[in-house]
């Protein structure tokens, strides 16, 4: 890789990096119960920034043999690029964080067919007209970064994904309920994951009425990581850069309520997003966005580091957004690591206990469509509960529920659990960590 550099220096760069990307994929599928399919999808390519007067270039092949042509196409593209004044990563100490997992690379197609059809057997068992689904997939990448600072790096991953769940369709009411699990190592294998949904499915298998107006809402750590999606915009860089973050200029503020603690840490032991160093080579860290209710810090790459003259956080991602699979002709920008909240004192079933009368929302639909920057999201109620007299007594429907983010976790914040769950992102991807929230005075609608 080293000769890709060498040939666009040759050619009038006055700096460059080379990004590396050896991944293989392999996926099995089950769908309406059944062997959908196995896949092994591989992926070698490169991915090549230059600058040259001033300007940036990038281009990108899946020929590593023609370092000719690389370097041509990213000199060519400098000249219409953007104009920058950052310096590409050089050499320093990375931290160690243990991302590859001899379990994972080992784990065969065979012991994963094993365990979804021991998944399925459960849910049928509970219920024989469920229509059911799961996937396992396992990743194995190399990733490589160099520069013509003298930056060469390199890690090897192990990343793991397993969803079970499924559909019920009766008496003209269809219910979905299913879990995730996601990292760099397996999980624990005990079966939790199909014991939660097959649970979800007991709690929501009769409808009740809710009403509408302010209610008090326990937000699900499933729940809880959907609108975070809001606070990703929050403490972007690259939103602060362009002044439209309600943040821009907090630093130090209390935005929150003193019980509000988060990081992102890009060091969480078998955290999906973990690794020793960002796709520009920055060391990855455990930064602080907010420490008791104060806004501590933004997630930067280089670019952002330098104009807005804030610490490199190591936070550069090249990503097929949603999904956040690796894009190597992705421009790098601000992305998030595994995001860990501080949970508080009590468990969520005496919140639940506690809580006397209310909703438990556990995912939401559709809020991608909310004004995400600003901290509004709203959605349809996909899995909702109805709490009365500190009990369950069934599933909410054709519910939605809206919000700020800056007031749930502020005005119209009550508890935090002190348990904390891992979930995934929207599209099941990422390790995060977060307690349930009770909040007051949540707008809740109802067509009943």
């Amino acid at each position: 890789m080293r000769k890709i550099i060498d040939r666009a220096m040759a050619k009038g760069a006055s700096s460059c990096e080379v990004f590396l990307l050896n991944s293989l994929r392999t996926s099995v599928d089950f769908e309406t119960g059944r062997l959908k399919g196995v896949s092994r999808t591989e992926e070698l390519g490169a991915a090549l920034r230059v600058v040259k007067d001033g300007r940036m270039g990038l281009a990108t092949s899946t020929r590593l043999d023609d370092a000719d042509r690389l370097a041509e196409d990213a000199i060519a593209t400098s000249a219409h690029g953007e104009r920058v004044a950052f310096d590409l990563a050089a050499p320093a100490a990375l931290p160690s964080v243990p991302v590859a997992n001899a379990g994972v690379e080992e784990f065969t197609v065979d012991q994963a067919i094993a365990r979804m059809e021991g998944e399925i057997a459960t849910l049928l068992d509970y219920d024989s007209k469920l229509n059911t689904e799961a996937t396992i997939q396992r990743d194995v990448q190399e990733i490589t970064v160099l520069t013509s600072e003298g930056l060469d790096a390199s890690f090897r991953r192990t990343l793991y994904k397993h969803y079970v769940g499924g559909r019920l369709v009766e008496e003209g009411n269809m219910l979905d309920a299913a879990d995730y699990y996601g990292g760099t190592t397996l999980d624990d294998g005990d079966d939790s994951l199909v014991h939660g949904v097959v649970q979800d499915f007991k709690h929501a298998r009769v409808n009740v009425d809710v009403s509408t107006g302010p209610t008090k809402v326990l937000f699900t750590p499933r729940a809880v990581i959907d609108i975070m999606m809001t606070l990703h915009y929050g403490v972007s860089g690259s939103i602060v850069d362009r002044k439209i973050s309600p943040l821009t200029g907090r630093l130090g503020e209390t935005v929150f309520d003193e019980r509000v603690t988060i990081h992102d840490d890009g060091l969480l032991a078998g955290g999906y997003e973990s690794a020793p160093f960002d796709d520009e080579g920055v060391p990855m860290e455990r930064t602080p966005l907010f420490e008791a209710g104060v806004l501590r810090g933004f997630l930067t790459d280089l670019r952002t580091a330098r104009k807005l003259d804030l610490p490199q956080t190591g936070n550069a991602a090249r990503v097929k957004r949603l999904v956040q699979t690796k894009d190597i002709g992705a421009v790098p920008s601000p992305g998030i690591t595994n995001w860990v909240m501080a949970g508080g004192e009590k468990p969520h079933e005496e919140l639940v206990a506690g809580m006397k009368d209310g909703v438990i929302v556990d995912r939401i639909m559709g809020i991608l469509m909310s004004n995400l920057i600003a901290g509004d999201f709203a959605g349809n109620v996909a899995y909702g509960l109805k709490v009365e007299g500190g009990a369950i007594k069934g599933r909410v429907k054709d519910t939605m529920v809206a919000g700020s983010i800056y007031s749930l976790l502020k005005d119209q914040l009550l508890e935090l659990s002190s348990d904390v769950e891992r979930v995934g992102l929207l599209g099941f991807v990422g390790s995060h960590e977060f307690p349930y929230v009770l909040a007051k005075d949540v707008p809740i609608s109802s067509k009943s």
